[in-house]
């Protein structure tokens, strides 16, 4: 059953009647009134569509013709639902197409993660396995008074002040030997020499007693050629242990190193001046790829850790030596 026959008499006269409709400008028909039901619920008009049954002079609003009131109601009922689901239908497809996207965006980068993850697995196990075959030997420190040359060829650590080299005192004036010294000269030699071998000990043994060990050299005082005195107060037994107990810290700076350049091997001959604040001053590597950089900065760190003991006098200078290379 159409549209049309739903209508009561009157309204099926009038819709058999022949209309003309405007749109924009122009004036178009004539149709029936069913026609003008039919395209209403089309949506090629609306309520607000001028039509006329009585010629160009005629022309009212659609919704306005008593007729048609009900199909314009029911017309926009209709269109607005069909609006509802088309915009439901859009929104749907968009958030299917959003998600295809995603999904494949997602695959994309979880493909890349795993080619990163693997190459990385393999570079790291291979430069694990590299770094397990690494061998690291070291020699035993030597310990001595800072050299006069070393603040231009070690690299400066900032805030350790430059010490100045002491000089030696002039020697008092000669005395004219007392009647003592006369009775000593006349003296036979051996007891000249058995007389000063307990004094010559004493000096060269500042801790009498011990034996096998190193003491701290407090208080003793030795002249270089040029006439500079030094102050050797550090005490190499104590230096000994903390290099002894802290040199394993250096290792991972080799090993760090040994990743940046694979098939790292060398020597790596070290010298250290220990401030007289207990901290590691200066630092020189007796290679020329060596002197400065990555494996120089992470040395110098790690040392600048280890707890030597403070002193006075001359400073103390340490020369130890790696070699790295791989087992086997």
């Amino acid at each position: 059953m159409s549209a049309a026959q739903d209508l009561h008499d009157p309204e099926r006269a009038q819709q058999d009647s022949q209309w003309l409709f405007r749109q924009g400008d122009l004036v178009l028909g004539p149709l029936t009134g069913q026609q003008l039901v039919d395209k209403l619920y089309a949506g090629g008009l609306t309520g607000d569509t001028e039509v006329s049954s009585s010629g160009p002079s005629g022309f009212r609003k659609l919704k306005d013709v008593e007729p048609f009131r009900l199909h314009v109601a029911q017309a926009m009922v209709r269109l607005r639902v069909e609006a509802e689901a088309r915009e439901a239908r859009a929104r749907r497809t968009r958030s299917r197409l959003i998600t295809s996207v995603m999904g494949v965006v997602l695959l994309g980068v979880l493909g890349l993660g795993a080619w990163q993850l693997s190459r990385y697995v393999k570079v790291y196990l291979a430069s694990q396995a590299a770094l397990s075959e690494l061998d690291i030997q070291v020699e035993a420190p030597v310990i001595t008074p800072a050299r006069r040359s070393l603040p231009e060829e070690l690299f400066e650590y900032p805030g350790e002040p430059k010490r100045a080299p002491v000089r030696t005192a002039e020697p008092p004036p000669e005395k004219t030997d007392t009647p003592e010294k006369l009775a000593d000269a006349d003296k036979p030699e051996k007891d000249k020499l058995d007389k000063d071998k307990p004094e010559k000990l004493a000096a060269l043994d500042p801790k009498p007693g011990r034996t096998g060990k190193p003491g701290r050299a407090t208080g003793k005082v030795t002249t270089d050629p040029d006439g500079l005195s030094t102050e050797v107060n550090y005490d190499l037994g104590a230096i000994n242990r903390v290099v002894k107990s802290n040199q394993a810290t250096l290792h991972h700076c080799f090993k760090e190193e040994a990743e940046r350049s694979p098939g790292f091997s060398a020597k790596v001959p070290l010298e250290f001046t220990i401030g007289n604040d207990g901290r590691v001053a200066q630092l020189w590597i007796d290679n020329p790829r060596l002197k400065k950089g990555a494996l120089f900065e992470c040395l110098l760190g790690e040392m600048k850790k280890w707890p030597f003991k403070a002193y006075t006098g001359e400073r103390a200078t340490v020369s130890l030596a790696f070699t790295i290379g791989k087992k086997g």
